[in-house]
């Protein structure tokens, strides 16, 4: 199944393993003045954010993360610490922190997004600009109670009305791959275990879908505790794949960060 997924363009040396570029080719021109790395969700692979590359500003370049087990990385065993994960994506993404970047996560990679900003101030790597966080509760909500993600049923739903990477040419076979990937997936989440609170000493902005059943107000203000100081709650239309179904109200809170 490998190279069956326009799953983008593998960074150069080891963190080509986890990181994919996204960009349009015909904006891979010279030097990015800004990187985006985006963390997909349950199931979810790089390619979930491609449609994303044409909305961005122009100056930023378009990355996600790769997870062992997904589309072009099908033939790895899927992870199975949430923890251990983040340890592995903050040592690839330095390779990104040569010059300003942001970092988005969704829903399970809202989680991974963020344990992964909490290694790379510790392995003392240059801090993203900001952080934002997507359709999941914070961590000390989620530890231990994979419910937040529904169902698998109502997810797969998700799938199927584009919430889910680009297939390859075997439809029905993605589905049964992308069906026991979320199953690993979600095990990984029902053992997720966060340490203390870490506070984010950089902007952090929870959006929170207006009809998701996943992160309601409450949860997303829960958020306050993992922020030193500058967090901001942005609301947009849609349910929880709204990011995904809708990209553009996301991608202009983003865009808006690009370009302060």
């Amino acid at each position: 199944m490998t190279g069956t997924y326009p799953a983008g363009v593998p960074a150069p040396g080891p963190a080509g393993q986890w990181l994919r570029n996204l960009t349009a080719p015909a904006r891979r021109t010279g030097e990015p003045a800004v990187r985006l790395l985006c963390f997909p969700h349950a199931a979810g692979g790089a390619s979930a954010f491609r449609p994303w590359r044409d909305l961005l500003p122009p100056e930023c370049e378009l990355w996600a993360v790769q997870y062992p087990g997904h589309e072009d990385r099908i033939g790895e065993r899927p992870a199975s610490d949430l923890t251990r994960t983040a340890r592995q994506a903050a040592i690839a993404a330095q390779w990104l922190a040569d010059r300003p970047y942001l970092v988005f996560g969704h829903s399970m990679g809202a989680l991974l997004a963020y344990e992964t900003c909490r290694r790379l101030e510790r392995l003392g790597i240059p801090a993203p600009d900001r952080l934002f966080v997507s359709g999941s509760p914070p961590p000390h909500r989620v530890a231990g109670a994979p419910s937040h993600t529904g169902d698998g049923p109502r997810w797969m739903h998700g799938y199927e009305h584009g919430a889910g990477s680009e297939a390859g040419p075997d439809d029905e076979q993605y589905d049964d791959l992308t069906a026991r990937t979320l199953e690993a997936d979600l095990r990984m989440l029902a053992g997720y275990r966060p340490g203390p609170a870490w506070r984010a000493p950089w902007p952090v902005t929870v959006i929170r879908a207006a009809h998701d059943p996943d992160l309601d107000a409450a949860a997303a203000a829960a958020w306050q505790d993992y922020a030193a100081d500058d967090i901001t709650q942005a609301t947009v239309p849609g349910d929880h794949f709204a990011c995904f179904t809708r990209p553009h109200d996301t991608v202009r809170l983003i865009a808006g960060a690009v370009r302060r």
